[in-house]
């Protein structure tokens, strides 16, 4: 099922060809865990599913291709939770189709079509026919060479179109050629791909409406680290952010409303952070994470931490060290690399 090979990158590969559909689904489902929950839509039969992937590492970037059944891709809120992955995907739907919501947005791709996913951010679509190539890149690779990184979820450019195209053409073209780079022109290429990406997203990023005419993503970007940088605080909220900003309620509830809500959004920041604090370190208590987080005690948070995780503080720190562990199993590897990315 996993390859990992040494030398330019590492590749990953599956496929369920030799396996009873049952199983190869059950191991299909496990390996997607740490993106999305995969089901097989109403009516539809795991007795004849099959799937194949692979997946290449190239330092900065993850280059991928998934072929497969109709299906359901779903990532909710506590898919966002559990996983803790904070990138973006840019798929090629080399032959089939895929309809569904991206956040907030309907969205409709169709066979040469190109779609950004912001991992951050939920998903939740039936794919026909699948068979895509993807694009898997760091938040702070990607984010600062466009205007509005947060609107890009479910953006759809058109094979159609001239940029369309030019992406679509440029992810090929690294397939062609993925097994014969070198290590030092793995690099090389995922530095240009993410400005060359960039440049294909600009003029469609200026040309939508993406956010509220009053919201600029500067101001939301300056907000989102001022609330990162006040977490700690137990009392901090909406009338802190609206007093360092002078924005008015309904604009910052405006803003906010993709996300749940702005006392939403602080919440889901405490727990990741949070989260984050109970893998990496087993020295400290759970009191002590709770205090640095901004939550009022130890039983607030692991409320909290257990509506949104469906497991108590304790229980993730357990679940922390087995991933830090050497991964085993193709799922763990696929995490772990989503971790490795390195900005160039």
């Amino acid at each position: 099922m996993a390859d990992t090979a040494g030398g330019a990158h590492s590749v990953l590969r599956f496929d369920s060809t030799e396996m009873a559909p049952e199983e190869g689904f059950r191991l299909w489902r496990d390996q997607f865990s740490p993106i999305f929950d995969v089901s097989i839509p109403d009516g539809g039969a795991v007795g004849s599913f099959c799937g194949a992937l692979e997946t290449y590492h190239l330092g900065s970037v993850l280059l991928g291709r998934c072929t497969s059944v109709t299906q359901t891709f779903r990532r909710d809120r506590r898919v966002l939770a559990r996983s803790g992955l904070d990138h973006y995907l840019v798929q090629l739907q080399n032959r089939g189709g895929s309809r569904g919501t991206m956040g907030a947005r309907e969205v409709a791709v169709g066979t040469g079509d190109v779609c950004i996913l912001d991992l951050a951010q939920s998903v939740h679509t039936v794919d026909h026919d699948v068979d895509c190539m993807t694009l898997c890149l760091p938040r702070d690779m990607l984010a600062p060479l466009v205007t509005e990184p947060d609107g890009l979820h479910g953006l759809v450019l058109s094979g159609g179109s001239p940029v369309g195209a030019m992406l679509a053409g440029h992810i090929r073209s690294l397939f062609r050629v993925v097994d014969s780079l070198s290590a030092r022109e793995a690099r090389t290429v995922a530095r240009g791909t993410a400005a060359f990406i960039a440049g294909c997203l600009g003029p469609t990023v200026d040309a939508l409406d993406l956010v509220r005419p009053e919201v600029q993503a500067s101001r939301m970007s300056a907000i989102k680290r001022y609330i990162d940088a006040h977490l700690g605080n137990p009392r901090f909220g909406a009338a802190d952010i609206m007093q360092a900003f002078g924005v008015s309620r309904p604009t910052l509830y405006r803003m906010f409303e993709p996300m749940g809500g702005v006392a939403a959004y602080i919440l889901q920041r405490r727990l990741s952070h949070g989260l984050a604090d109970l893998m990496s370190s087993q020295h400290h208590r759970v009191a002590d994470i709770a205090h640095r987080r901004g939550f009022s005690s130890e039983a607030a948070f692991s409320r909290a931490f257990r509506n949104t995780f469906g497991m108590a503080p304790r229980d993730a720190r357990t679940s922390g060290q087995r991933v830090n562990t050497p991964a085993t199993g193709i799922a763990d590897t696929f995490k772990r690399w989503f971790h490795e990315l390195a900005v160039p």
